[in-house]
């Protein structure tokens, strides 16, 4: 059975589940509320949202297997490092991808995807 969580839809929206679980894996994929914020202020709050998500399946940041990262500019790869290395799990780390990708909104300066086991 798969439960899903936070549905996003409207008419300037694509229809989505922000975080969705099964007995094997939880996945969650967002960008930030707060889209005045900067490039460390819009990923902290994504980390501790997916964190939210994947703890509402029953696993933590210490069970992320892989994280996505999409950065509108990847001259922001720095800024957003230092945030990833100050919340990521010293012990376990996930497998971690950083590509550079327009995004559908000019505000959007990051969006991240995380894959944990529950």
């Amino acid at each position: 059975m798969i439960r899903k969580l936070g549905r996003v839809s409207g008419p300037k929206s694509p229809s989505i589940h922000l975080a969705a679980g099964c007995p094997s894996m939880v996945s969650s994929c967002m960008t930030a509320h707060n889209k005045a914020g900067d490039i460390a202020e819009q990923t902290l709050e994504i980390l501790n949202r997916i964190e939210a998500h994947v703890v509402e399946f029953g696993a933590s940041r210490d069970k992320l297997m892989m994280v996505q990262v999409w950065l509108a500019d990847i001259r922001d790869y720095d800024a957003f490092c230092a945030v990833w290395n100050d919340w990521c799990p010293v012990d376990n780390p996930p497998a971690l991808s950083v590509v550079q990708a327009a995004a559908s909104r000019r505000d959007l300066l990051v969006e991240i995807r995380a894959y944990a086991a529950p």
